[in-house]
């Protein structure tokens, strides 16, 4: 099996002739309903989150936000593979009208998306690390952007093999040739680790260091801003008589105390200002952490499976491997779907901004006025 892709379709047309016509229904019920419904709830989900953050000026400005916008962008153009593969096979029956640079581009997109993705992952959590722990590491917009660069040139490298061995067989289904059967398995190997073992041991061992910090980070911040009043200069006159003295006295000692109040106000307003930037900025790591510690136990399944069969030369022909197999893609294309419903509706700032912005939208594209040419005298 090549890819992510063909394992779920090769599963499907290997179904055991013994399993039970209620299985075979379910099966292919998941494969004709749940594969389109994540692409279009997926494709959805990333949209919403890019434009989410291109409408506003503070995520906008976030380095963490190039990370983002790229992994919603490598998420769609993973899902739009994976739909266009399953219109191919489900849609597209002659073997010989499909095209064999469709096969190769296919599978390089869903390797390169992968491989993009999960580094991106990396990304995201080491940017937060490094907030955290005020490391020495210049975090701005244009680091960002180069690492994304550099990233990207790296993962259109690695995967350049995938066009040389990827061909349609005999039976029309996408597969690699059989004279580099080799090639495959040994970058295989390669991917795997690269991949997988490397960047799970990274996003575990950085969201570790995050929790721990923002525990520390959350305990420290008070629930709510205490005010403290100074009336050491406040003069009481209890006797009848007024004196023009006292009077001085006691206009100058409001005075006093009024420009202690104003100062007081300012420093707590200042106090309060950052500690509700820092814990915005909490909030959001919080929501990040999230999104990459369920970015790791989707993928876990389909991690286990590629080491069970790369490293631990597990047969992958065994029918419990096979449905292994399943779960783990499945579980996969569920990630893809989910992700950035996860990353919104765990951030109070992402929600707030929901529904203004599909407001917005909504009346910018859907709501617009039809223009009146009676002003103008012109007759229609």
């Amino acid at each position: 099996m090549l890819d992510n892709v063909s394992n779920f379709t090769e599963y499907y047309d290997d179904i055991p002739m013994d399993a039970g016509d209620g299985e075979m229904s379910f099966l292919a019920l998941l494969y004709l309903s749940y594969m389109p419904l994540c692409c279009l709830v997926g494709l959805t989900g990333n949209c919403m989150v890019y434009i989410l953050i291109r409408t506003n000026q503070i995520f906008r400005r976030l380095p963490s936000s190039v990370y983002l916008q790229t992994l919603a962008g490598m998420s769609s153009l993973f899902l739009v593979s994976l739909l266009s593969f399953w219109v191919d096979q489900g849609f597209i029956q002659p073997s010989a009208q499909r095209s064999k640079y469709f096969c190769k581009v296919s599978t390089f997109l869903t390797h390169f998306c992968d491989f993009a993705s999960v580094w991106l992952i990396v990304l995201v959590s080491f940017e937060r690390l490094t907030l955290l722990y005020k490391a020495t590491f210049r975090r701005s917009m244009t680091n960002s952007m180069r690492q994304v660069g550099v990233l990207i040139t790296i993962t259109f490298c690695c995967n350049l093999w995938i066009l040389l061995v990827a061909e349609i067989n005999e039976i029309g289904i996408c597969d690699i040739k059989p004279e580099y059967e080799h090639i495959y398995h040994a970058f295989s190997l390669m991917e795997t680790g690269i991949c997988m073992i490397i960047p799970t041991v990274l996003i575990i061992l950085f969201n570790v260091l995050v929790i721990l910090k923002l525990r520390s980070h959350f305990k420290k911040i008070p629930a709510s801003p205490s005010v403290s009043f100074n009336t050491a200069d406040t003069v009481y006159s209890t006797g009848p008589s007024h004196t023009i003295k006292s009077m001085k006295i006691s206009k100058a000692s409001l005075h006093h105390l009024s420009v202690n109040g104003t100062n007081n106000a300012e420093t707590i307003a200042l106090r309060y200002k950052r500690c509700s930037l820092r814990y915005a900025d909490l909030q959001l790591t919080r929501s990040l952490v999230i999104v990459t510690s369920v970015f790791i136990l989707l993928n876990l399944p389909n991690y286990l499976y590629r080491i069970a069969v790369q490293y631990l030369k597990i047969s992958d022909q065994s029918e419990l491997m096979q449905r292994f197999s399943f779960a783990a893609h499945v579980l996969l294309y569920t990630h893809h779907a989910c992700l950035f419903y996860m990353y919104i509706f765990n951030s109070p700032q992402m929600r707030r901004r929901l529904l203004p912005t599909a407001l917005k939208l909504l009346e910018c594209y859907c709501l617009k006025p039809v223009q009146d040419y009676s002003e103008n005298g012109i007759n229609y």
